[in-house]
């Protein structure tokens, strides 16, 4: 199997990771958790548990200190930021809307890597791109009635923030180990909001049993799965491609919704998941055309010997 289908499939794992949080999210709401809480948990909870893994593989955590500073930023101010501003739009709009919004962000990727220089475009991105989005709109229903522009302006402002972060992380993955990269955003994103959560008196720490399996829930499938999985994949194929392949995300979530919360899935919605799938197949097939900005000075490399 060719590195760029290796990195395809750790993506599509990378969703399948993410896509449990909004399954997560409700049975942890439900017991009584807030957002604070919640994101606390999250980011807490995984730095420990991959600061553990780390350690049993005899893995060290020691890098360069101008990395580590990036990698704390880009947790801070990248990962931790989208999440909250994330939480915001669903607070504001229907969770549908808030998701399309979000997803927003594979374009804006394209974009932005293709004006950095880090990747070409080509024909086939941008068709696989038109396709994903056209199979999204018809996954999530989504419709603008009763929408506030508080709403919407948070949803954007994720995606746009997701969007820097994953640009900016494909550029920090060249030489560093995804997971240690994974315990710097996470360790970064948790001190951010224990320290908000302490300082607001926002945590709640009396939790049933459900909440806090759900909290736990979130922090190994939603976080170390879907992050780890989507920076080594990412290395692999690229900022651009790999927010394609994310695309399967919510198709997962939908299906996801309908065996777990006993919730309907349309013909339309089934339409677009295969819309969405065709889409990433396309972007697969053409995969040996597609070429980074790194691979291109490795192939020059190589052919000056």
């Amino acid at each position: 199997m060719s590195p760029q289908h290796i990195g395809a499939l750790l993506v599509a794992a990378s969703a399948a990771g993410f896509a449990t949080l909004g399954i997560f999210l409700k049975f942890a709401y439900a017991a009584g958790a807030n957002t604070i809480t919640i994101l606390t948990g999250r980011f807490l909870l995984a730095a420990i548990c991959l600061v553990l893994i780390l350690k049993y593989r005899g893995i060290s955590l020691k890098i360069d200190n101008k990395l580590k500073t990036k990698l704390f930023l880009l947790g801070a101010m990248g990962y931790g930021s989208m999440s909250m501003l994330y939480a915001l739009s669903v607070m504001h709009l229907p969770a549908s809307l808030a998701v399309m919004l979000l997803y927003t962000y594979p374009a804006i990727v394209s974009v932005l890597s293709f004006l950095m220089g880090d990747e070409k475009y080509s024909w086939q991105k941008g068709l696989s791109l038109a396709i994903c989005f056209a199979g999204l709109s018809l996954v999530l229903g989504i419709s603008f009635d009763n929408a506030d522009i508080a709403g919407i302006t948070f949803g954007l402002a994720a995606a746009l923030v997701y969007s820097i972060y994953i640009v900016i992380g494909n550029r920090l993955l060249k030489n560093t180990d995804s997971l240690i990269t994974t315990v710097y955003v996470c360790s970064s994103a948790a001190i951010v909001f224990v320290v908000f959560g302490l300082s607001t008196n926002t945590l709640i720490f009396n939790l049933p049993v459900q909440g806090w399996l759900s909290i736990i829930a979130i922090a190994l499938f939603a976080t170390i799965v879907g992050i780890m999985s989507f920076f080594a994949g990412m290395s692999k194929v690229g900022a651009t491609n790999a927010s394609i392949i994310s695309t399967l995300e919510p198709v997962i979530t939908a299906l996801l919704s309908v065996a777990l919360l006993d919730e309907t899935i349309t013909p339309l919605q089934i339409g677009g998941g295969a819309l969405i799938l065709g889409g990433i197949i396309i972007l697969q097939l053409w995969a040996g055309k597609i070429v980074t900005k790194k691979e291109c000075y490795q192939a020059i490399e190589e052919h000056h010997g």
